[in-house]
């Protein structure tokens, strides 16, 4: 049987002025945008055989590169499913499933993945297993013998990311477990790091949500990510958002950070949405965290102790 082909994609560009603490410039911005193929065959027994190729989109400075986004091949049926190639690791969906912000201005990574925590790019030649669903709670394993390029024969590169979640009329529960074997300067380390996520829907136009971390075994000592996000449904047309993140410091005085950020969306169509955001990433003498280095194609790093400014006016389109 011939297999059913999607071709989709989504464009996420903003106009933004960004501050270092220093000096604040416009910025034109490509934020994760994409295109890709989706193929689905019917295999005997009920399954089905199932490939993705998904590629980044640089709008802004022109190029993109094929395959570096989700792309995968596998096969799924009453057992579960089972898929390998690079893509989103269940600890990376955990976060992402309460991030208001996602692929935007004040993304969550801002400060749960900065200052040498890296819990939220894909594992290269992964293998993936998500068990069927029970009672609205599934289980997924990401492995990946050789989380590198080229082929081994020791294994010394190996990554896990584990979830569980439960979804149910709204509300979304979620804990993962991540580790990897790496090498920062000359040290062999294991970062790790635990995530909870949590999306409760009030009523039907307010949705509080809460995120926290824990990383360990990183460069300078662990650190605690936390914070609370909410949107709220003005309207058929407009929401509002808005969330507040903290990291505490590592095991050097004053290198933590906390981020603010506000924002509006104008829904044009289902597939359509402009938007408009206020960030600021409130930096400790010894800190550098962003409110732009994530999700995005345009990042600007802070001036070390000062605050990292940013508003965003963007559109995005999904096809």
């Amino acid at each position: 049987m011939a297999a059913d082909l999607e071709v989709y994609g989504r464009a996420n560009l903003s106009i933004d002025a960004l501050g270092d603490g220093e000096d604040t410039g416009l910025n034109v911005s490509s934020n994760a945008s994409r295109l890709g193929f989706r193929a689905v065959t019917d295999i005997e027994g009920g399954m089905q055989v199932f490939v993705q190729l998904e590629q980044n989109v640089r709008f802004d400075q022109r190029g993109g590169d094929f395959a570096t986004r989700n792309s995968f091949a596998g096969i799924r049926g009453d057992w579960g499913q089972l898929r390998v190639g690079s893509f989103d690791t269940p600890g990376k969906l955990v976060r992402s499933q309460v991030d208001v912000f996602n692929d935007r201005l004040a993304d969550v990574r801002n400060i749960a993945s900065g200052n040498d925590m890296s819990f939220d790019p894909r594992f290269r030649n992964g293998i993936h297993y998500r068990a069927p669903s029970f009672n609205n709670v599934t289980f997924d394993v990401h492995y990946s013998p050789h989380n590198d390029v080229g082929a081994t024969t020791t294994n010394d590169r190996e990554a896990i990311s584990t979830s569980i979640t439960y979804n149910n009329g709204g509300l979304y529960l979620g804990a993962s477990y991540e580790s990897y074997e790496t090498e920062i300067d000359n040290m062999e380390l294991q970062p790790t790091a635990v995530r909870l996520g949590a999306s409760f829907p009030l009523n039907d136009n307010l949705t509080l949500l809460g995120f926290y971390q824990h990383a360990s075994d990183i460069p300078g000592g662990d650190r605690h990510v936390y914070g609370l996000g909410s949107k709220y449904r003005l309207s058929d047309n407009y929401s509002l958002m808005g969330q507040v993140y903290q990291s505490s410091d590592n095991d050097t005085p004053d290198t933590g950070a906390t981020m603010f950020s506000l924002g509006i969306d104008r829904y044009l169509a289902e597939s359509t949405t402009l938007y408009a955001i206020l960030g600021i990433t409130s930096n400790e003498d010894q800190a550098d965290f962003s409110v732009s280095s994530s999700g995005r194609d345009t990042r600007l790093v802070p001036v070390v102790g000062k605050n990292s400014t940013g508003l965003s006016v963007g559109i995005v389109h999904k096809f």
